[in-house]
């Protein structure tokens, strides 16, 4: 994912806390969330980054090294986001009814 989506993504996701007024232990799971993702984007850009110092050309030990950690990403990504959608569905439901 490129930087700037992170950046409208994670900005959404704050305003929506904003203008849902969540609750303090939502803002913690909701930006425990956020750092979750961020901090694995960093770890998997120097993995691979890394890697591209030790060998340009194809290692299948390195094709491994870089799916494990991109799969990382992904699966925070996915918990993050079932996790929004815990925190945010009940907000928006009730926002939509009224």
């Amino acid at each position: 994912m490129w930087p700037c989506q992170i950046f409208w993504i994670t900005s959404d996701i704050i305003a929506a806390g904003f203008f849902f007024g969540i609750t303090a232990v939502e803002w913690v799971l909701v930006l425990g969330c956020i750092a979750l993702v961020l901090c694995l984007e960093m770890v998997n850009s120097a993995i691979e980054k890394v890697c591209n110092l030790i060998t340009t050309e194809y290692n299948p030990a390195v094709k491994t090294i870089k799916d494990i950690v991109a799969g990382a990403v992904l699966l925070a990504a996915i918990i993050s986001v079932v996790a929004g959608l815990i925190i945010f569905l009940p907000y928006i439901t009730q926002f939509l009814r009224v």
